[in-house]
């Protein structure tokens, strides 16, 4: 090329506007790149994380599903128990009243119990009182053998004691209280043998028949009976038996022995019982104090 030609060329680039380097079209092609860049990588991270959280939830949907089943369990469980403690409790309540029951039964045995022996050694104890005054009366009849054989004398059981008779012919006049001598003989002889029982006490009954009496020196059949059983009283005491252990008393005709009047006209040595013979009495509840 010639001179000329270079020296054209040089002004006409000389005359042409000179190309700037697009810096700003770079700037945003890499803003709008790595805008890009960072929304695909939060996309892929959100997405990532969706699906973590959706797999984490999944997971906790299956927790929850499972916890609900096993509270399902367990109230169902429950409710079995609260049936069972309600089932034990009836039937702890009613073994309850069964064991208050057999306990108040115990107790009514028991007392029944207790009232059973007390009765048994009661009825012990009466028998062999009885046994003795069997015993006794075996022993007296006797001892008197030869005095009934004769008819002097009567031995009986009344109203459960031990009764001597004799017939007042034997021993008083008509309408009369003074022993007879043949009388006296007899009233001794018992009492030598009644002495022996020091340890007893003995009534002496008079008795007499429902004729009233005339012209007597006695006010009345009463009257009568009660000398007679004075007089015999007092010659059981010659006999050597001990005043202490001698009642008189007289009845008159007011304890007949039947409608035979020669029967009813009699002296009665009646064995009175002893204080261990007799039945307690009950106790007796202190008299209200006056205010």
């Amino acid at each position: 090329m010639t001179k000329r030609e270079e020296t054209g060329e040089l002004i006409s680039r000389a005359a042409k506007p000179q190309r700037r380097f697009p810096w700003r079209l770079w700037t945003y092609a890499i803003l709008v790149t790595g805008a890009a860049g960072a929304g695909g990588y939060f996309t892929y991270k959100f997405r990532e994380d969706a699906q973590h959280a959706v797999a984490a939830g999944s997971s906790c949907q299956s927790d929850i599903a499972k916890v609900k089943g096993e509270l399902a369990a367990a109230q169902t469980a429950a409710s079995d128990t609260a049936q069972q403690v309600a089932a034990c409790k009836t039937e702890l309540d009613g073994a309850n009243t069964k064991t208050k029951e057999m306990e108040a039964q115990l107790v009514q045995m028991s007392t029944n119990l207790s009232a059973s022996i007390e009765e048994l050694a009661t009825l012990r104890a009466q028998r062999a009182e009885a046994e003795k005054r069997i015993a006794a009366m075996a022993d007296i009849q006797k001892q008197f053998a030869e005095m009934i054989g004769a008819g002097q004398l009567a031995v009986t059981a009344r109203r459960g004691s031990l009764v001597l008779s004799l017939p007042s012919e034997v021993l008083f006049a008509s309408g009369s209280a003074d022993v007879s001598e043949k009388g006296t003989l007899a009233v001794l002889e018992i009492g030598i043998i009644l002495k022996k029982l020091d340890d007893r006490r003995f009534m002496v009954l008079g008795h007499t028949d429902d004729v009233p009496l005339k012209g007597s020196t006695y006010k009345d059949n009463w009257e009568l009976s009660t000398a007679r059983a004075l007089n015999v009283t007092r010659t059981l005491v010659k006999a050597g038996m001990d005043p202490k252990n001698l009642v008189p008393a007289g009845v008159g005709e007011h304890d007949p022995l039947g409608k035979d009047r020669a029967k009813n006209r009699r002296i009665e040595i009646v064995l009175l019982p002893a204080i261990s013979e007799l039945p307690p009495l009950p106790e007796l509840a202190p008299a209200p104090k006056k205010t």
